[in-house]
């Protein structure tokens, strides 16, 4: 096992760095870039380094979340597609609930006859079609 000669202030030196770089680019600073800037592995960090490491997470945290990124605008054609989408979803869920539905009505009505027939109920309308 190998030996690092990090000092503190040279993670923090990274960590800015890090921090500043992200910054630029609209990205989240991660614990592996910062490992690799140093040149360890990213279990030495959480080790040795601890508190940094959370500090260091929580600053790009509140970085990120002062600085919303920008909402891309959806096209009209965009648009008309994803609720073209949502419609065709929403359309099937109500083709497979019909299909539940006429199923349940048949096993329902087929229950009923099946009790009726066991208890020995006479349905009136049942003995007027013989007639």
């Amino acid at each position: 096992m190998r030996k690092h000669t990090l000092t503190t202030a040279t993670v923090a030196e990274a960590v800015e760095g890090i921090l500043a770089q992200a910054a630029r680019n609209g990205k989240a600073a991660t614990v592996t870039a910062l490992a690799n800037r140093l040149g360890v592995q990213r279990q030495t960090l959480y080790r040795d380094f601890g508190p940094a490491v959370t500090d260091f997470l929580s600053r790009d945290a509140a970085r990120r979340i002062r600085q919303p990124q920008p909402r891309r605008e959806l096209t009209d054609r965009e648009t008309i597609a994803r609720l073209r989408r949502e419609k065709d979803e929403l359309t099937r869920h109500v083709h497979i609930y019909e299909d539940y539905i006429r199923l349940l009505t048949i096993e329902n009505r087929k229950m009923r006859n099946e009790l009726a027939a066991f208890s020995g109920v006479v349905r009136l309308s049942d003995y007027r079609s013989h007639e």
